[in-house]
């Protein structure tokens, strides 16, 4: 049995050990160099530490079995059994030292490398003896796994280059698993003498010190024979390169998130090589059209992960700013919100695709938006507004929903400039007004490839996929995507495209005011990808536009990435159901609608409004007037239909010399003053200030829309009669003072008024 004064002694002995390990730990490693890899491990881009090293953490299974064993039996056979210190070694070498008079041996064990390469210092006695105590704490605080990767992590390998990683990526261009035989002998006698054996100066020293130690390592049968063979004849040569950089703003990206300093990320490397490739050579093609780069993002739509990442055309291309990132680059994102806004009316109900929407110019309290071709249609389905992407409906709608809400839904949707802005944003947002990136748009798009869920983009493998939340109705994500499938694709024609393999997808394009950006987001079931082209200094391009740049460069992505051509792979929710509605309105039909046509609804959602475009009139035989209650005959009256348009969709049809059936001018002998509404006055705007330079002579215009039927219409200013005129017509006065009272009048006595201010400069 054991004293018990042995035991306390022993005890106190522990104690006073562990004491002094807290209070004088080992060093901790030095910070190593970030390593981005992609998927699949491999080195993406690394980066020097803050003190200027290639220090890239070298991990057991990145290196070939052979470096594992000329490690091992060069320094230090005994690793996995010794608790740091080789005891017969230490007295061995000890023995040898003091009996021959100079130092021969130093008994170094892997983990007291270690130790003096966490804490470097001169060779003395003194100092070996810390070593073998701060290798005693490097054992009790590491594995043998943890240590033997320090060792291979910290070796100094001449100049800035420290471990095997580092030396393998720069002296011989390669992925330290890719080591000859050879190349790993070499990779442990650099640190021997690391600065004589620099292969970036001469390859001789270390040729010879390696074929060497590769005859030992054959006389002690550590290797087979062919492989000393094939080793002995390789001969090194003389090189310095910079670890790989590929992908350069997605490395940046990663890099400054918060994480470790290795990352492997969710980068596809046959998706990312691809979309380098094309969109190097798009961007070739389109140089000479003033285009000279470009941006692009893939994302999967089952994880959410980035799967390519290209922030410009060419990283390395000065003069057009090639180190700008156009993935995160804040941009005009020209009509890309429009799908968003129809989505949300198709959600609330108010909209289905062939719900008719208004096309004409339109004043919007000083601001007058024009379609991208210069052009009005009168009156468009939702559909057709969305596809050809028209202004004027897409800012109706949205001061129908209202900036403010609108705004809001965005800025949950991950717009952060269009939430910081929120104050300052009008309805000239929906036509590019504010400030996006290719990030945001691509990953917001994900909602109408995704059954409206917004998940968080992944963008290295250990971040957590997670559902997200509902941003939209299934059934309003998929009506804007079937929408938006129907474009006819450049690279084929319709017609074909069911009979072949090329992937069916939905895109929505974009073009910034001054043709400064061009954008196409394209998505179906299984990929978003976004696509912008322009110039990083701001400067447009004649021929700059989403569809002319930027759709044919996303077409050629989809082609090479998605190559299964599964069609749209977006399922029809349960709830989509087909209706008839009449032709004119959309709306579902009355009696009175002479044609139907099929649309697809919300079950429950959407809006169950019935057509009243046609209004009932009583006229003549002849159907030269019409008649109201209080002048209608006894006999000879016969009733007719008609449509009521709007006041100013009927004034421009009737500008535009477009033919509808118009109910014949009222019963010119009728004195009785009839109901409803005075003209709707389009010009001036009370909303805003008419600034006018003093003895100019400039001119104001008035000019209204009258109700069907009003044949004639009265202008007064400032309660004097201005000008008779002809419904619709044009009429200009010249203000004299510094606020006017406006009022029109039509011929059966209906009022109308503005007030307008003027400042004379």
């Amino acid at each position: 049995m054991v004293p018990r004064r042995v035991l306390v002694g022993m005890a106190t002995c522990v104690l006073i050990l562990l004491t002094l390990d807290r209070l004088f730990p080992p060093p901790d490693p030095p910070p190593f160099s970030d390593q981005i890899c992609d998927r699949d491990g491999e080195l993406l881009g690394a980066f020097l530490t803050p003190d200027d090293k290639w220090r890239l953490r070298t991990r057991l299974e990145d290196l070939p079995r052979e470096m594992h064993t000329a490690v091992l039996t060069k320094e230090d056979r005994w690793f996995f059994l010794h608790p740091g210190v080789n005891v017969f070694a230490v007295m061995r070498a000890l023995y040898t030292n003091v009996t021959s008079g100079k130092r021969i041996s130093g008994a170094s064990t892997i983990t007291m490398q270690v130790a003096r390469m966490l804490e470097p210092d001169e060779r003395r006695y003194l100092v070996k003896f810390r070593e073998m105590l701060r290798a005693l704490q490097l054992e009790l605080r590491y594995s043998k796994r943890e240590i033997l990767e320090l060792y291979v992590s910290l070796l100094p390998m001449g100049g800035n280059i420290e471990g095997v990683a580092s030396a393998s990526w720069i002296y011989f261009n390669r992925p330290p698993e890719r080591l000859s035989l050879a190349q790993s002998v070499a990779c442990t006698l650099l640190p021997n003498d690391p600065n004589a054996l620099r292969l970036d100066r001469d390859v001789a020293p270390l040729q010879r010190r390696t074929r060497r130690w590769l005859r030992r390592f054959d006389a002690m049968n550590v290797f087979p024979r062919d492989a000393i063979e094939a080793a002995l004849a390789e001969s090194f040569t003389v090189s310095r390169s910079a670890p790989p950089l590929r992908a350069p703003q997605f490395c940046h990206t990663v890099r400054a998130r918060p994480g470790g300093d290795i990352r492997i990320t969710t980068l596809d490397p046959g998706v990312q090589d691809a979309s380098e490739r094309l969109l190097a050579n798009h961007v070739g093609r389109v140089i000479a059209d003033g285009v000279t780069n470009g941006a692009v993002l893939v994302l999967g739509c089952d994880s959410m992960e980035t799967l390519a990442y290209c922030g410009s055309a060419d990283f390395y291309d000065d003069v057009n700013r090639g180190q700008v990132d156009g993935v995160t680059a804040l941009r005009s994102p020209g009509s890309t919100l429009k799908p968003f806004l129809y989505a949300r009316a198709f959600d609330d109900g108010t909209l289905t695709p062939k719900r008719r929407m208004v096309d004409i110019p339109t004043d919007f309290h000083g601001y007058a938006p024009e379609n991208f071709d210069a052009e009005f249609h009168g009156e468009v389905t939702v559909s057709e507004a969305l596809l050809q992407s028209l202004n004027v409906p897409a800012v109706r709608e949205l001061a129908r929903q209202g900036t403010g809400s609108f705004v809001s839904w965005l800025s949950a949707l991950g717009f952060r400039d269009i939430s910081e802005r929120r104050e300052k944003l009008g309805l000239s947002l929906i036509l590019g007004g504010c400030g996006a990136t290719l990030r945001e748009l691509t990953h917001a798009f994900s909602v109408f490839a995704r059954a409206g869920m917004l998940s968080p983009l992944r963008i290295e493998r250990d971040d957590v996929f997670s559902e997200g939340r509902e941003m939209l109705t299934p059934e309003a994500a998929w009506m804007v995507s079937d929408i938006l499938s129907r474009h006819e694709r450049p690279d084929i024609p319709a017609e074909l495209l069911e009979q072949s393999r090329l992937p069916k997808i939905a895109w929505k394009t974009g073009t910034s005011y001054g043709k400064r950006d061009a954008w196409a987001i394209g998505w179906n079931g299984r990929y978003v990808i976004g696509v912008w082209m322009g110039n990083f200094s701001g400067k447009g391009a004649p021929h700059l536009s989403g569809a002319v740049m930027a759709v044919p460069l996303l077409v050629d992505l989809f082609n090479a990435i998605d190559t299964e051509g599964k069609g749209m792979d977006i399922p029809k929710p349960e709830k989509i159901r087909t209706r008839h509605v009449c032709t004119r309105t959309g709306l579902l039909p009355s009696p009175q609608c002479s044609s139907t046509e099929s649309d697809v609804y919300i079950e429950g959602r959407s809006s169950s409004a019935r057509c009243d475009l046609m209004r009932r009139y009583h006229v003549d035989a002849a159907e030269s007037m019409h008649y109201c209650m209080d002048c209608l005959p006894d006999t000879g009256a016969i009733q007719r239909w008609y449509p009521a348009y709007p006041p100013e969709l009927a004034l421009w049809f009737d500008r535009n010399n477009v033919g509808i059936p118009r109910p014949p001018p009222h019963n010119p002998v009728c004195t009785a003053r009839r109901p409803g509404e005075g003209p709707q006055i389009l010009s001036p705007s009370p909303d805003y200030t008419y600034y006018l330079e003093r003895g100019a002579g400039q001119e104001i215009l008035l000019q209204a829309a009258a109700q069907a039927g009003v044949k004639k219409l009265y202008w007064y200013v400032d309660g004097d009669l201005h000008r008779e005129v002809e419904a619709g017509a044009k009429v200009f006065f010249k203000p004299t003072l510094k606020s006017h009272r406006i009022r029109c009048m039509d011929d059966a006595g209906r009022m109308s008024r503005v007030r307008i201010e003027v400042v004379y400069y």
